[in-house]
């Protein structure tokens, strides 16, 4: 928690314990301090956390934001060239 709270002080934020980290003050941090430098998205897929913060964070609630929509479909071209072993398209598609 000392290490944060050295960024958290010098950006006049409060400070927080150690009690308070958890994967969501991280991910959250990281949010605030990497804005548009990371591939957000795929950081919250691989935690199983995309869907709880599209439908937390979304313009709309992300009403429409599903399971399904966690992971883009496999193109067909790449499943039928996969010859050594049967390839399954993602849930949903």
């Amino acid at each position: 928690a000392e290490t944060i709270n050295i960024i958290r002080r010098r950006a006049n934020a409060s400070e927080v314990s150690a009690s308070d980290i958890n994967i969501d003050f991280i991910l959250d941090e990281r949010g605030r301090e990497l804005l548009l430098e990371e591939h957000r998205r795929n950081t919250l897929v691989r935690l199983g956390k995309w869907l709880e913060r599209v439908q937390a964070h979304d313009y709309n609630g992300g009403q429409n934001a599903t399971e399904r929509d966690a992971l883009f479909p496999i193109p067909q071209v790449v499943i039928d060239a996969n010859l050594t072993s049967v390839m399954s398209q993602n849930p949903g598609y």
